[in-house]
Order: structure tokens, then sequence, then C-alpha cells
């Protein structure tokens, strides 16, 4: 009976082990889960508010800013829709013409980035999400001097 002995060996045995060997072998070396990642931020999206005029009042002279303003905020938690720009440019006009009264706009300056520190440093409190703001261009222009 030894060769029954050495075939059920062969047969049961020998298969749970190589079976049980293989499954521990097989856990050592599979990959682990990588460690979570946090997600990507999302690109920052410009928004382009176009010309924006204000007058400039000073003694006896009316000269006008035409400023060419792009706001770059942050892209999450800002909402979308038709409501966004309107009130993007509200806020920059609203600045801009406070800037104007009270003097810190000069009526010959043209110098874009002046005007973009200026709006940068007024709209971070108005704007959570401002990371910068370009003024394209500013074209300074002068109408109807009283003598």
């Amino acid at each position: 009976m030894p060769p029954l002995k050495i075939l059920v060996l062969l047969i049961v045995v020998v298969p749970i082990v190589a079976a049980g060997l293989g499954y521990l072998g097989g856990s050592q070396i599979a990959p682990r889960p990588d460690a979570p990642t946090t997600p990507a931020e999302p690109a920052p999206r410009e928004i382009a508010l176009g010309n924006i005029t204000v007058p400039i009042y000073r003694a006896r002279d009316v000269s006008y800013l035409t400023a060419d303003v792009t706001l770059v905020l942050k892209a999450d938690g800002l909402p979308d829709g038709s409501a966004l720009v309107p009130k993007l440019r509200d806020e920059t006009l609203d600045l801009l013409t406070t800037l104007a009264d009270s003097r810190l706009l000069d009526p010959g300056s043209d110098a874009p980035d002046q005007i973009a520190t200026l709006l940068e440093r007024g709209l971070s409190d108005r704007l959570p999400g401002l990371q910068a703001v370009k003024v394209n261009r500013a074209t300074p222009f002068r109408q109807g001097q009283n003598g």
C-alpha cells in the first residue's frame, strides 16, 4: 500500500499545499493600492470684460479713461451662467469710478500696469476667487474743456 499513499499524497496533498503557497506568493507580489491623491486644481478662467469707460472729473475739465479689462479667477466655485460677466463688470466699473473720484487715477494716465495693480487690490475683497487682473489697454481722452 505504500504506492497508494504516495498516489494520494500526490493527488490530494501536493495541490492543496501548492495552492496555498501560490496564494501567499501572489499576495506578496501583487501591487499595493496607491495612496489617495488630491485632485488636480482646475485651471483658472480668464473672463474678458471688454472696454470699460469711466469719467474723471477735475476742476473745469472732464476726461475719460477707457480700459480693456480681463479678470483671472479660480475656476472652482465660480457660478456659470449669464449673470456672471455683468456682475464682474459692475464690480469693476464701480471700483474704477471710485478710484477716479478719489484722484488715484490720473487723467493722462495710460499705464495699464498701474491700473491693474489698483484694480487687483480693490477687487480682491469683492471677488473671493480673484487671482489676477489684466488691463490689456488703457486709453485716456479729454472732452470739453471750459476756459
